[in-house]
């Protein structure tokens, strides 16, 4: 009863078909039918009845369906019991007994080779050895007789073991897919650049979308820093060369690796892989250079300019009007002169209090563009910084822009009220990033790695390595030597029966 469910668990037919399934149900699930998608999405594109095929039989999913995991399972059981069957017996046939004197029923076979030497036994045992030294045949046992001795030579026998390794391989490699297809794990995290998360949103089964469900981390990813290169040619000029993230694994809190992770140069630690996959801004400013400048000489430089721009509309005369531009002129460079020498402030994210005189500002909000954030990820800014500042002993909201016009009407509004006599003026500022970060674990994939090489040796094994024997008896008749030789080859019988035939006519030559 026990054979026939090793038989049947083992039958060979049986995982040559379960394989074949496994081969269909992964050339359909990495090929022609779309992974994670919605039932929707099948419904455009095959039409109704597929679709309801698809979402029915779990196609949509196929590499983490449950038949797909059995369809694994059954291929390792084949594998297990058809090695449990067959093994036994390959064993005993390379490394059971081995009658190693020619039996007598051999000499009678058609492939026996028969020669004669006119010499003595002794004489043709020498050549005898060295005739299967040839043959590559290092060790050579030598049994003598009365009347007779008789020669035994094996190699190769470890290539009967070829199976029972490739079938190790495969066994290893069976499993270390099925843990990655049962516990697998994959998802996306966008983390500010200098901050940490350690949680990633998992991609939708099936597809490289990110669902609602967490997966917890068991360590911290923080981003120190993100920056993009640009192509340096003409032709590809402003374009995006590649995009970077220096990175730090935190363990407790404590920083247990660093490394600057680049598109297809990941970071691994604990089995976990992380890719850098994409970027995007988010929406706050990460530096800015903010000009000081005094309220009241501005507004005189501004009520100057009016005046002037005003006098050179309603002047006719040609030499007065060259004499208010000359006017307009002067004052343009005494306004870059004044900006020039005015106080800045130097904003960065990861600072949010200033001192600046007599005041302390404080940095409550930032954003590219408070008009339209979306428009930010276009590179079309409209930034706005929001403060607090405390200025003798009192407190007041200082909202801080670019444009020139928008900061006097805001400071006129928030902060003039309170005395304070600068008006702060956004100059150039840089965007705060988001690294996109994919992150995978797969526990099984150094058990195929592992699975792959034991087949690969397996293989090996079996192709190039052969299992041979050869039987020599030399018996003395009369003062003639007469040689008996057989063979056995596990393949490629043909082969060496000829390079046998070929040392054996060298043998006759030097006889």
């Amino acid at each position: 009863m026990i054979k026939k469910i090793i038989s049947f668990l083992g039958n060979v037919k049986l995982g040559i078909i379960y394989l074949i399934l496994l081969a269909i149900l992964s050339i359909l699930g990495s090929t022609y039918i779309k992974q994670g998608e919605t039932y929707i999405t099948y419904y455009k594109e095959y039409g109704e009845i597929p679709a309801k095929i698809i979402w029915i039989t779990w196609l949509n999913n196929v590499f983490h369906a449950w038949y797909y995991q059995l369809l694994i399972v059954l291929v390792a059981i084949a594998v297990i019991f058809a090695t449990i069957e067959r093994f036994p017996s390959i064993y005993r046939t390379a490394y059971g007994k081995v009658e190693k004197k020619m039996p007598e029923g051999v000499l009678k076979k058609p492939s026996t080779i028969k020669l004669s030497f006119n010499e003595s036994i002794d004489e043709t045992l020498k050549k005898i050895v060295s005739f299967i030294h040839n043959l590559g045949f290092r060790k050579v046992e030598v049994i003598k007789e009365e009347n007779a001795v008789y020669l035994f030579a094996e190699k190769g026998k470890v290539s009967r073991l070829a199976m029972l390794v490739t079938h190790i391989g495969i066994i290893i490699f069976l499993i270390g897919a099925f843990l990655g297809s049962y516990f697998g794990v994959r998802g996306q995290i966008e983390i500010p650049e200098g901050e940490k998360a350690d949680y990633i949103r998992k991609y939708r089964e099936g597809s490289l979308k990110p669902g609602d469900e967490i997966y917890k981390l068991p360590f911290e990813i923080k981003v120190d820093k993100f920056w993009l290169e640009f192509y340096d040619s003409k032709e590809f000029s402003g374009a995006v060369k590649s995009y970077n993230s220096e990175i730090e694994i935190l363990e407790d809190g404590k920083p247990v690796m660093k490394k600057v992770i680049k598109v297809n140069d990941p970071a691994e630690y604990k089995g976990y892989r992380i890719f850098q996959t994409s970027y995007g801004k988010t929406g706050e400013i990460k530096e800015a250079s903010i000009v000081a400048v005094k309220y009241d000489e501005l507004i005189k430089y501004i009520e100057e300019s009016q005046i002037l721009n005003q006098k050179l509309a309603s002047e006719s005369d040609e030499d007065k009007k060259r004499e208010i531009e000359k006017q307009l002129r002067d004052l343009d460079r005494r306004v870059s002169e004044f900006f020039n020498k005015a106080k800045r402030i130097n904003y960065n994210y990861n600072n949010n209090i200033y001192k600046f005189d007599d005041a302390i500002i404080q940095v409550v909000n930032t954003t590219l563009n408070y008009k339209n954030p979306m428009l930010a990820q276009q590179d079309v800014f409209d930034p706005l910084i929001v403060t607090k500042v405390k200025y003798k002993d009192k407190e007041f909201n200082m909202p801080i822009g670019a444009d020139v016009t928008v900061s006097i009407f805001a400071y006129e509004k928030f902060v003039k009220p309170y005395g304070f006599p600068y008006l702060l003026i956004i100059e150039n500022l840089q965007p705060r990033y988001f690294s996109g970060l994919q992150i995978s674990f797969f526990p099984g994939t150094n058990l195929i790695w592992l699975g792959t090489i034991i087949v690969v040796l397996g293989t090996m094994l079996a192709f190039y390595i052969v299992h041979r024997r050869i039987w020599v008896k030399i018996e003395e008749n009369n003062g003639v030597s007469n040689v008996y030789i057989a063979f056995y080859s596990q393949k490629f019988k043909e082969s060496f029966e000829a390079k046998l035939k070929e040392e054996v006519e060298k043998l006759k030559i030097t006889s």
